[in-house]
């Protein structure tokens, strides 16, 4: 039996104007006629006593983003990615939304955001190993098409992205500058699909190759948008720990036309890299993606090419 029948009348009636009308803490705060910081207390009052043996788990900074997520009050698609990179990588925070999740099922129904699984299905690794056999695309040579989701994969969607990220690995949102061409500086329209309560929507899924044919690297992207912006999320696997260099990520049509999109920090003993930022307003005039090592702090050119892949906004 849910716990929301236990709580005070007046954390119940934010909770249902937030979560059953998509309202947020401003507007509820007009309706009832109280401070918006009013709104916000007593709605994380009431999920703080709906699952009160794994809110322990949590400190009190982590229940209030986890909270603001699960009730949809986050302002931005960057904030989501954040917080959904948060669950992905910790089990304690998962367990947490879960149980919160099933407690507000009757206000939220199916609107409710979705919390990544915990870690990405063997079979999925072993694709992504199989696919890493396949010779990588010349330089300058027409991408090929993405490859085609299987229906398990496209069930996954982000998930296998968001999942089983270690915080020291995430990649910072730190933008690269002096590098890329005269084309970064044209503007164009990215393609986005309107977004809903549940989160960014998963555009478009990217399979990277090794530049190597030896190499046992591997990688996926995946493309999100949400209200008219969109994001990559990019995780690498079994690269080499980074010493005297560092990882970079390009958008890449020729040696004279690439943008530099993010660098990461080091990349230790996990050998993985995991993380992302929006995409700019440019990147639909690309055609791959690479991930890169770099020695020079403003490189105006891709490095050695470690993992590559055809670009595109959507499937």
């Amino acid at each position: 039996m849910s716990r929301l029948d236990e709580l005070p009348p007046d954390q119940r009636a934010a909770l249902s104007l937030l979560l059953r009308q998509h309202k947020s803490y401003a507007e509820v705060a007009a309706l009832l006629g109280i401070a918006e910081r009013a709104v916000h207390d007593r709605a994380h009052a009431a999920i703080a006593v709906l699952a009160p043996r794994q809110a322990r788990e949590l400190t009190p900074e982590r229940r209030e983003e986890v909270g603001d997520y699960l009730l949809g009050q986050q302002p931005g698609v960057a904030e989501r990615l954040r917080t959904r990179t948060y669950l992905g990588g910790s089990e304690p925070a998962r367990a947490w939304a879960k149980e919160i999740a099933a407690q507000l099922h009757p206000f939220a129904g199916a609107s409710l955001p979705e919390i990544p699984a915990g870690a990405p299905e063997p079979q999925r690794l072993q694709d992504l190993t199989a696919s890493a056999a396949s010779p990588a695309p010349a330089p300058g040579a027409a991408p090929a098409p993405p490859r085609a989701r299987s229906a398990q994969s496209s069930r996954l969607g982000g998930a296998v992205l968001l999942v089983a990220i270690v915080a020291a690995v995430v990649v910072a949102v730190v933008l690269l500058s002096g590098g890329g061409s005269s084309k970064a500086k044209k503007s164009s329209t990215t393609a986005g699909t309107a977004s809903t309560k549940t989160g960014p929507a998963v555009e478009n899924q990217i399979t990277l190759k090794p530049a190597q044919a030896k190499s046992g690297s591997v990688g996926v992207v995946d493309i999100l948008a949400e209200k008219g912006k969109t994001a990559f999320f990019i995780e690498a696997q079994h690269i080499p720990a980074s010493k005297g260099f560092y990882y970079a990520i390009w958008l890449y049509n020729s040696h004279t036309s690439a943008l530099p999109l993010s660098k990461s920090p080091a990349v230790g003993s996990t050998h993985r890299l995991a993380g992302g930022s929006l995409l700019p307003s440019t990147a639909a005039d690309y055609h791959e993606i690479l991930l890169t090592r770099e020695t020079n702090p403003h490189p105006k050119h891709p490095g050695r090419v470690i993992l590559r892949g055809p670009f595109s906004l959507t499937g």
